[in-house]
């Protein structure tokens, strides 16, 4: 007698299927954001907004940072705070910095996705 339909078919397969929507949805957010950040690098009008606000808001911050650091009993909570102004500032004032951050995560969700990189990542 043939009991063979009593036995569950088992998945042989070695390889789990994985739901790669998010890391797909990640990896054409990347690519939006990088070629946002070039257009906005290229422009004169960046270059302005950062000549006219960021530059200052950085030398003013590092100034206070020194300052306050200075002190015979620094605040640290100021200090604190203003340490993470600065690191906001920094970030966002270097659109290059942020590009290249932004490209090292994309590379590193294609290889998530793919196994292997491609040239031209955005």
């Amino acid at each position: 007698m043939n009991n063979s339909f009593l036995i569950n078919p088992v998945n042989l397969s070695l390889e789990e299927e994985v739901d790669d929507a998010p890391l797909r949805e990640r990896e054409t957010e990347l690519i939006r954001l990088i070629e946002a950040i070039r257009d906005v690098n290229a422009s004169e009008s960046w270059s302005t907004l950062k000549e006219e606000v960021f530059d200052g808001v950085l030398v003013s911050l590092e100034k206070e940072i020194f300052s306050e650091a200075r002190k015979d009993a620094p605040d640290l909570l100021k200090l604190s705070r203003l340490s993470g102004q600065l690191k906001w500032a920094e970030r966002y004032s270097n659109l290059d910095k942020m590009e290249s951050e932004l490209r090292t995560e994309l590379t590193n969700v294609r290889l998530k996705l793919h196994g292997t990189t491609q040239e031209n990542p955005a």
